[in-house]
C-alpha cells in the first residue's frame, strides 16, 4: 500500500478528496473564522491537527494555507462552502496544487465555495487568482473580482501548463464603465476547462471590446468542454470570446459543446446591446476551433469572418465563414 501523507486524519476528508483527485499529498482545510460556532468548523479543527512534522493543517485564510503547501507534492487545499474567502490576489506559482470547494460539486454556477477580492482599490490585485504553475487543479469554486482599481481588470488569469478546472465560475463584477476587463484571461498551455461558467448575466458593462473570455499570447493546445460563456454588455463590439493578439494562439484552442450567450435583459430590466459577433479574433498564428455542438444565442452571427475561427457547424467548413447564430429579435 502506498503511504498517504494525510494518514491519521479524518476518514471523511480523505474519502472525499480521493474520490475527486487520486493524491498522496497532504490535505489542508480552510474555513472562515466567522463560522467558529458551526459544528463542521469545530469538527474539522479537531481532525486537522498539527502533523508529526509540525505543520498546521487547519487555516482560516487561503493565503496562509497556500504558503504551507509544497510544490510538486500534490497537496490539496479544501475550502469550506459557508462564506466567501476574500483577500488580495493569490499567485499560484507552485506546481501540482489542488484547490477543491467543499459544496458537493457538480455545479456550473453558484458554487458554495467562493474566492474573491474585496470591493476596494488595490492595483496589485489584478486578478483573484493568477495561476502560473504546472498541473494545478481548481474544482467547485466561484471566483469573483470586486476590485475597483483600474488595474483590477481580470478575475482569473491562467498562464500555467496543464491547468485542470472543472465546475467553477468566473465573475468580474466591477469596472463596468471605465475599463475593458475579462472574467478569464487565458494564456495557458495544454489546459482543460470543463463545465464552467465564464462571465455572467447580472452585471451590465458599457465598455467597447469587452469579452468574458480573453485569449492572450500565446495560449496553446487547450480544451473548453461544455462551458457557458456569457456576456452582458450595452456595446455591439462586445463579444463572448476575443483573441486580440496576432500571435495569441499557438496551434489551436478547441471548444466542445460550448454555449455562447449575449444576455438580453440579464438583470430582468436593462437590455443588452445587439452583439455583432460572439467570437472575435485577429490571430494569424493558430485557430479557434468549435465543434458542431457549439451555439451562440442573441447575437447577429457566431463569429466574425476571420481565418482563425473554424466551426464544424456550418457548410462549407472553410476558414473565415462564421458559424451558427440565433439572431436577436
Amino acid at each position: 500500500m502506498l503511504y498517504n501523507q494525510s494518514a491519521g486524519y479524518g476518514a471523511g476528508f480523505i474519502a472525499m478528496v480521493s474520490s475527486i483527485i487520486p493524491t498522496f499529498g497532504r490535505i489542508f482545510v480552510v474555513m472562515n473564522s466567522s463560522n467558529t460556532d458551526n459544528e463542521n468548523y469545530q469538527r474539522a479543527q479537531e481532525l486537522m491537527k498539527t502533523d508529526p512534522k509540525g505543520r498546521i493543517r487547519f487555516y482560516t485564510t487561503l493565503a496562509a494555507a497556500y504558503a504551507q503547501v509544497q510544490t510538486n507534492n500534490n497537496d490539496v487545499i479544501l475550502l469550506d462552502a459557508d462564506s466567501s474567502h476574500s483577500g488580495a490576489m493569490l499567485t499560484v506559482a507552485k506546481n501540482r496544487v489542488h484547490f477543491i470547494g467543499m459544496d458537493g460539486g457538480g455545479r456550473i454556477n453558484s458554487q458554495g465555495a467562493k474566492i474573491s477580492t474585496p470591493a476596494t482599490s488595490v492595483a496589485a490585485s489584478v486578478a483573484v487568482i493568477k495561476n502560473t504553475g504546472t498541473r494545478n487543479t481548481y474544482r467547485n469554486i466561484k471566483f469573483i473580482q470586486n476590485g475597483t482599481n483600474a488595474a483590477q481588470v481580470e478575475c482569473f488569469h491562467d498562464t500555467g501548463e496543464g491547468t485542470y478546472v472543472k465546475n467553477c465560475s468566473f465573475h468580474h463584477n466591477s469596472l463596468l464603465t471605465t475599463a475593458a476587463r475579462s472574467s478569464l484571461k487565458f494564456a495557458g498551455d495544454t489546459c482543460h476547462y470543463e463545465k464552467c461558467q465564464i462571465g455572467n448575466s447580472t452585471v451590465l458593462t458599457n465598455v467597447d471590446n469587452v469579452a468574458p473570455l480573453l485569449i492572450k499570447g500565446p495560449a496553446r493546445y487547450s480544451y473548453f468542454i461544455d462551458c457557458e460563456i456569457i456576456s452582458y454588455s450595452q456595446k455591439t463590439t462586445a463579444s463572448c470570446i476575443d483573441a486580440d493578439e496576432a500571435d495569441g494562439i499557438i496551434g489551436w484552442i478547441k471548444f466542445n459543446g460550448c454555449s455562447l450567450m449575449s444576455a438580453n435583459k440579464g438583470n430582468g430590466a436593462t437590455a443588452a446591446g445587439a452583439m455583432a459577433e460572439a467570437v472575435t479574433s485577429v490571430v494569424t498564428s493558430g485557430f479557434l476551433c468549435f465543434d458542431s455542438r457549439c451555439n451562440a444565442f442573441t447575437v447577429t452571427r457566431f463569429g466574425e469572418a476571420d481565418a482563425s475561427i473554424l466551426s464544424a457547424a456550418i457548410e462549407p467548413k472553410a476558414n473565415g465563414t462564421g458559424g451558427i447564430a440565433i439572431v436577436s429579435a
